[in-house]
């Protein structure tokens, strides 16, 4: 299903140019602050393959191992000046961002559909994946990762938030009334929190993204090494077991889809804000 088109909607590539830019400016704070980043998921398939976006995306994921990921939010909150118009949303339950990981937004532009309806500083975004240790064995990590996931299934249930191409019909009410029983989302963000840091990253065999949805486990080793890589005009860390990754989360990742399979996930679109958006800000 498609979104209708939105009076001033950038282009895909004018959308892919904006998030590289949004990148280019997270690879300054890292540099200068060394935080250990690497692009990961769409986005890692996308260098390996296209050395740079994959054609139909509109988004970028990169990914930090949790003591960096944490050092990069606090970056944020102490900078806000030095880093606007570029702002860190992060799902926390308190707020309706029903994802518990960061979106580094450039409240330049606003985005239209989706989380845009309900989170007002959204724009155009970069997503950051933090990764959490698992355990030593892939017996542990396997457990580790299901617990997580039941939390984060109910973090889920407790969000009633419904992207637009939903938002109408028996389905919808459901969920709102699935939400209420629930309740608040915001203690079961805390329980898979804690949950997921309960083994250092740097001392943890098995790594995973613990708050991210059917996400699996696999060794840190495949990690320690960053190669850089071509992506667009700018270059971007690769982890030197990137295939090993992507062939364990995608299987055959190098084969391009059936041409109809060839379309973007998203349901909404970025435009620019007007000055006086800007100067609500």
């Amino acid at each position: 299903m498609e979104s209708p088109r939105v009076d001033g909607e950038l282009s895909l590539r004018e959308v892919q140019l904006v998030t590289l830019a949004i990148l280019k400016k997270i690879e300054t704070i890292c540099k200068e602050e060394y935080i250990r980043w690497w692009v990961m998921y769409g986005t890692l398939i996308g260098a390996v393959r296209h050395h740079g976006f994959i054609p139909w995306d509109d988004d970028l994921d990169i990914a930090m191992p949790r003591p960096d990921y944490e050092r990069f939010l606090a970056y944020f909150k102490d900078h806000p000046d030095e880093v606007r118009p570029l702002t860190v949303l992060s799902g926390n339950g308190e707020r309706r961002l029903p994802i518990l990981i960061t979106r580094v937004s450039d409240t330049t532009y606003r985005m239209v559909g989706e989380y845009g309806d309900e989170v007002p500083e959204l724009g155009a975004f970069v997503d950051v994946y933090p990764i959490d240790g698992c355990g030593d064995t892939k017996e542990e990590a396997e457990a580790q990762r299901k617990l997580c996931r039941n939390e984060l299934l109910k973090f889920d249930k407790a969000c009633n938030f419904t992207p637009r191409p939903m938002r109408h019909g028996l389905k919808w009410q459901m969920k709102r009334v699935r939400a209420g029983i629930m309740g608040n989302p915001a203690k079961y963000a805390e329980r898979l929190h804690d949950l997921a840091v309960q083994h250092r990253y740097d001392n943890s065999t098995f790594v995973s993204c613990l708050v991210w949805e059917n996400d699996l486990c696999w060794r840190r080793v495949l990690e320690d090494t960053l190669i850089p890589t071509s992506f667009e005009d700018m270059s971007v860390p690769n982890p030197t077991g990137y295939d090993a990754i992507l062939r364990l989360k995608y299987g055959d990742y190098m084969t391009l889809p059936p041409e109809e399979e060839r379309v973007g996930h998203h349901f909404y679109a970025i435009i620019r804000r007007d000055s006086k958006e800007d100067d609500a800000r």
